[in-house]
C-alpha cells in the first residue's frame, strides 16, 4: 500500500466525527470539558500511532511474526470495521457515560482516545503499513501528527459541530468512511496474500 493509501485508512478508521457525541456526553455538554477531553483524547491517539510506527516492527520480530501474515490479520480486523459502519452501527461506543468533571480526564484516555480513535484498527494499519526506511517512518509520523491535529481540532468543536451537521449527516459521514475502511481492508488482505504466496501474483 502506499503511504497515501495508508493516510486516507488512518482517517477513515478514526472517524473523529463519530466519536463527537461520546465526547458531548462524557462533558455533560460543558465547552470548557470538551476541550480539555478533545485534547487529551488527541495525545492518547498521536501516543499511541507513534509508538506503533517505530516499535510495532521491533514487537512483531520479537514474536516471530512476518509482516504479510500482520497484514492479513489487519486487513480481517479491518472489514468488519468497515461493514457494520455501512451498515450504520456504530464502533465500540459505550452505551452510557456517566462523567463527573474529576474522571473526565480519564474518560478522555480511555476509552475516547483508546481504544474509540487509535483502536485495534488503527495500530494494525500502522504496524503493518510502517515504511521499513527511518524517512518513510518520518514522513508517516508527520501523517499521524497531522490527523492528530484533526482530531482535536473536530472534537473541541464538538458541540458547534454536531449542532451544525445534524445526526443525518453524522450517519451517512460514518457510512463513507465504513466504505474506505472497506477498500483499505481488501487492499490489506490482497498485499498479504501475495507476499504470502507469490504463485497468485503470477
Amino acid at each position: 500500500m502506499s503511504l497515501i493509501n495508508t493516510a486516507v485508512g488512518l482517517v477513515a478508521l478514526t472517524d473523529p466525527i463519530g466519536v463527537l457525541p461520546v465526547v458531548i456526553e462524557a462533558a455533560n455538554a460543558n465547552p470548557a470539558r470538551v476541550r480539555r477531553i478533545g485534547r487529551l483524547a488527541a495525545t492518547t491517539f498521536l501516543v499511541t500511532l507513534l509508538l506503533s510506527c517505530w516499535w510495532g516492527q521491533a514487537l512483531l520480530d520479537l514474536f516471530g511474526i512476518s509482516l504479510p501474515a500482520f497484514r492479513i490479520a489487519g486487513g480481517l480486523i479491518l472489514l468488519p470495521y468497515g461493514l457494520r459502519l455501512i451498515d450504520g452501527i456504530a464502533l465500540g461506543s459505550p452505551p452510557h457515560l456517566h462523567a463527573d468533571p474529576e474522571d473526565s480526564q480519564l474518560l478522555a484516555v480511555v476509552p475516547i482516545g483508546l481504544p474509540m480513535l487509535a483502536g485495534p484498527g488503527t495500530i494494525s494499519l500502522v504496524v503493518a503499513e510502517a515504511p521499513a526506511e527511518p524517512l518513510g517512518r518520518l514522513v508517516l509520523s508527520g501523517v499521524i501528527a497531522v490527523l492528530a491535529l484533526v482530531v482535536f481540532l473536530v472534537l473541541a468543536s464538538a458541540i458547534r459541530l454536531q449542532r451544525s451537521l445534524g445526526e443525518l449527516r453524522v450517519r451517512l459521514i460514518s457510512r463513507l468512511m465504513g466504505v474506505l475502511i472497506a477498500s483499505v481492508a481488501t487492499q490489506m488482505l490482497v498485499s498479504g496474500l501475495r507476499e504470502s504466496f507469490p504463485a497468485l501474483a503470477a
